[in-house]
């Protein structure tokens, strides 16, 4: 198994995710796989509740991909989510009900576009551990 891990990556950390894992590259590869095929994060259904202020089920589809990236070594996007899910559960001040329509939505788009750059990565990992496995 030898992938891109001596690449830095802006938002995947190969070393890391095997580390959680002890090193296990078969695991690795699968959550990889499940991040791509299974975490079904939709950036539009976050924006639209985000602007639909449904601050809680945004939250929840945060949580989600927050948790799936910090396994797999994502730790940008994954603390990236724990900042917005913060924000979106008032856990911080100002909190998503204190903040304006247009900061909201250009939170929730910043963070849409990093969730992309970020599975582009995991996919160009995944694609690279399955050609050497």
């Amino acid at each position: 198994f030898r992938s891109i891990m001596h690449i830095m990556a802006e938002y995947l950390d190969q070393n890391e995710g095997l580390s959680f894992l002890d090193g296990d590259k078969d695991l690795f590869k699968m959550l990889l796989d499940a991040y791509v095929d299974e975490n079904k994060f939709d950036p539009a259904e976050l924006k639209a509740l985000v602007q639909k202020k449904s601050f809680e089920a945004a939250a929840k589809i945060v949580h989600r991909t927050k948790g799936a990236s910090y396994q797999i070594g994502a730790k940008k996007i994954g603390d990236m989510a724990q900042t917005l899910e913060d924000i979106l559960r008032s856990k911080v001040q100002p909190d998503a009900s204190q903040r304006s329509p247009q900061e909201m939505a250009a939170l929730a788009d910043d963070f849409c576009a990093s969730y992309q750059k970020c599975l582009k990565e995991v996919e160009s990992a995944r694609t690279a551990c399955h050609c050497r496995a």
